[in-house]
Parts: structure tokens; C-alpha cells; sequence
């Protein structure tokens, strides 16, 4: 089957591609990522250092998975979707990684468009988060979830 990695990818060293799949332009995956086979990354992606992503994954465009992300198999990540990693990020003085706090996103889920995942949280499988939602808590199995802060709105 192959991998496709457009011309104007950048893949760093250090990461594994699956089999079948697809990175689109413009696209910039750092070192030590480790995607799955049949994953589809959208143009303009950004994977940070050490992501995870697992098999038959589509990554929409322009979404930004930071350090620390998991995301196991059969997700779908929106267009623009934000993940972040420090819980105190600041502009000046020493930056260090001690506030960082990963992020899981387990099977069968799908984040909707322009949605920020805040570091530290799980979304268990089976999970719908609706478009433009803001997830800074935990979010349990088999939930549709919206909102800003998400909440859930439906047990599916």
C-alpha cells in the first residue's frame, strides 16, 4: 500500500509512519511521532515531539496536536483543533516542560471542528465532542459533549 507524504511535508527525525498513510502539504510532524496505519493528515497539520496516534486516524487541517497527546485508534480530529500541554504557560523567564500534563483521546471518539482539548484530560472512547467546544475536564465513555466548558449534553 505505501505511505504518501506531500512534497512540502516535513517529517522529522525519529518518527514512525504506519502503512496506508496519507500527510498532506505544508504538514510538519517533529521527532519521535508515532502514527498508525491508515491514519489520513490533513494539510497544515502540526504533530508536536513524541505525539502517538493510532491506526485508521484522520487529522483534519490545521489542527495542532502538542507534546504529550495520545490518541488511539479510529479517531477523528476536526479541522482546527487545538491541544495544549503546560496548565501555566508564560512569556518570560525560564520555560520548562514541569507544568506539562498529557492528553488521552481514546478510541471510536471525534473532536469537532475549531475545539481546544486543555492538557491533562481523557476523552473515553465512544465520544462525540461537539464544534468549537473547550474540553477542560475528563469526558467519560459514550457521551455526546459541547459547550464552553464542555459539558455533556447527551448519553449516546
Amino acid at each position: 500500500m505505501g505511505i504518501f507524504i506531500h512534497k512540502t511535508a516535513i517529517i522529522d527525525n525519529g518518527s514512525i509512519i504506519g502503512d496506508g498513510t496519507k500527510i498532506w502539504a505544508f504538514s510538519h510532524i517533529c521527532g519521535d511521532v508515532k502514527i498508525g496505519k491508515n491514519c489520513v493528515i490533513g494539510e497544515g497539520v502540526h504533530i508536536g515531539h513524541r505525539v502517538t496516534i493510532g491506526d485508521n486516524c484522520k487529522i483534519q487541517n490545521h489542527s495542532i496536536l502538542y507534546e504529550g497527546v495520545e490518541i488511539e485508534n479510529n479517531v477523528f480530529i476536526g479541522p482546527n483543533v487545538v491541544t495544549t500541554n503546560d496548565l501555566y504557560p508564560k512569556a518570560q523567564g525560564k520555560w520548562d516542560k514541569l507544568n506539562f500534563k498529557k492528553t488521552l483521546i481514546r478510541s471510536f471518539s471525534s473532536i469537532g471542528a475549531n475545539s481546544t482539548i486543555v492538557c491533562g484530560n481523557t476523552i473515553e472512547s465512544n465520544t462525540l465532542i461537539g464544534a468549537g467546544s473547550v474540553v477542560t475536564k475528563d469526558i467519560p465513555s459514550g457521551v455526546i459533549a459541547y459547550g464552553n466548558p464542555a459539558k455533556i449534553k447527551k448519553i449516546s
